[in-house]
């Protein structure tokens, strides 16, 4: 792609900063109105220069209309919050997803994420309240004494593991609550979503 005059290095880097944090490209009045510019066709001017020389693309007629190749909409970057899961659905199928954390993935040191949010008090003593939200790192194995996001029949639960040579056993940081055990042949479906890797407390 061809070099870019100062101006022009201007306006994609405020194109790229505003598709980041808001998820969507600005309005050519919102250019106008963060670069000063006094008319309509100057920011279609420098947008032209850009398309020109490969760095963007322009829709004419669509209020946001310009495409910055390679940007990912905010919710892909975000860590998603998953609820029930769907029989049969991958974890992050759209019919599991609630909502998005306003957290990049990265931050956590894992792309491969998810969120729980915490239901009652079943893990108070390994400080997890209600209303918590629990990130969780994508894996069907886990270690003894992992936190982890366990799917039972359509419900997500958040426990200690433990494995022994005939059964699993999840247990809850509250001791009102008695452990689940899993023995083969258990008519209830069992499997491992990840484990625990972060939390976060939004009060």
């Amino acid at each position: 792609m061809e070099n870019l005059s100062s101006k022009q290095e201007q306006v994609l880097k405020f194109l790229v900063d505003f598709n980041a944090e808001h998820g969507f490209p600005p309005t050519i009045r919102e250019l106008c109105h963060y670069f000063g510019f006094k008319s309509l066709n100057t920011a279609h001017f420098h947008l032209r220069s850009l398309e020109k020389k490969g760095y963007i693309q322009v829709h004419p007629g669509k209020g946001r209309g310009i495409t910055l190749p390679g940007a990912r909409p905010l919710s892909e970057r975000q860590i998603p919050v998953v609820g029930r899961i769907a029989a049969g659905m991958p974890i992050l199928a759209l019919e599991n997803i609630e909502d998005f954390l306003g957290i990049d993935k990265g931050f956590f040191g894992a792309e491969t994420t998810f969120a729980v949010q915490v239901r009652g008090d079943s893990m108070k003593d390994a400080h997890i309240q209600d209303g918590d939200y629990v990130i969780i790192k994508i894996q069907d194995q886990a270690e003894k004494g992992d936190i982890v996001a366990a799917l039972i029949d359509d419900e997500v639960t958040l426990k200690y593991f433990y494995r022994t040579k005939n059964q699993i056993r999840l247990e809850s940081a509250n001791p009102k609550y008695p452990p689940l055990i899993f023995r083969k042949g258990d008519p209830r479906s069992f499997r491992i979503l990840g484990i625990m890797i972060g939390l976060v407390r939004k009060r």
